[in-house]
C-alpha cells in the first residue's frame, strides 16, 4: 500500500511538471513569433519617396517564350525608397516595389505619348470618313484587278468572278467599272 502511494505521488509530480513545461513552451513560442513579426525598430529619417523607376509585372507563366505574343494583363510597379536609422546609428536604405496609383499610371502614359509625338512615332489611321465612291475612281490595270465586289453579273455567271473580269476589261478599255456606272 505504501508503494502505491509513492507511485501516485510520482505520477502527480510528473503531470505537474508536464503542465509547467507545456506552459513555458507556449509562452516562449509566442514571444518568438512576436519578435519575428515586429521589424527592427529604427528612426525613419526619410519616408518613402518614389525613385522614378517603373516596371511591369505579370503572371509567371505569361513570360515564357511561347506566350510572348499573347495578350496578357500587366501591372505597373513603382519603386520607392526610404532611409531608416537603426538603433546602432547606421543608416539603412530600404527599397520596395508597389503597384502604381491611377495618378502615377496617367503620368507614365502622358510622358509616353509626349515622347511619341515629339519623335514623330505616332502612326495615324487614314481618314475613314472619306466617301466610298472617292476610293472607286478608275485606277491602273494592276490595281483594278485587285478590287473585287460582290455584284451579280447580267449574264448569270458567278457575281464575283464575272464582275472582276468585267473590271479588267473596262480598266483596259478606259471605261468606268460596273459599280461606278449610273
Amino acid at each position: 500500500m505504501l508503494q502505491a502511494l509513492w507511485i501516485v505521488l510520482a505520477l502527480i509530480a510528473l503531470a505537474a511538471a508536464g503542465l509547467v513545461a507545456y506552459w513555458m513552451v507556449t509562452q516562449f513560442s509566442q514571444t518568438m513569433e512576436g519578435h519575428k513579426t515586429t521589424p527592427h525598430q529604427g528612426v525613419v529619417k526619410h519616408d518613402w519617396l518614389p525613385t522614378g523607376r517603373i516596371d511591369f509585372a505579370t503572371r509567371l507563366d505569361a513570360a515564357t517564350d511561347e506566350n510572348k505574343e499573347r495578350q496578357n494583363e500587366f501591372k505597373l510597379l513603382v519603386e520607392e525608397r526610404r532611409i531608416v536609422e537603426s538603433i546602432a546609428g547606421n543608416e539603412n536604405l530600404e527599397i520596395q516595389w508597389r503597384l502604381a496609383t491611377l495618378t502615377e499610371a496617367k503620368a507614365v502614359v502622358t510622358q509616353y505619348h509626349k515622347y511619341l509625338s515629339e519623335n514623330s512615332l505616332i502612326k495615324t489611321i487614314p481618314d475613314l470618313s472619306a466617301s466610298p465612291l472617292s476610293s472607286m475612281t478608275p485606277q491602273s490595270n494592276s490595281s483594278a484587278q485587285q478590287q473585287v465586289s460582290i455584284v451579280p453579273s447580267p449574264d448569270g455567271e458567278s457575281g464575283i468572278l464575272a464582275h472582276s473580269a468585267e473590271r479588267r476589261e473596262t480598266a483596259s478599255k478606259g471605261k468606268a467599272p460596273l459599280a461606278q456606272r449610273p
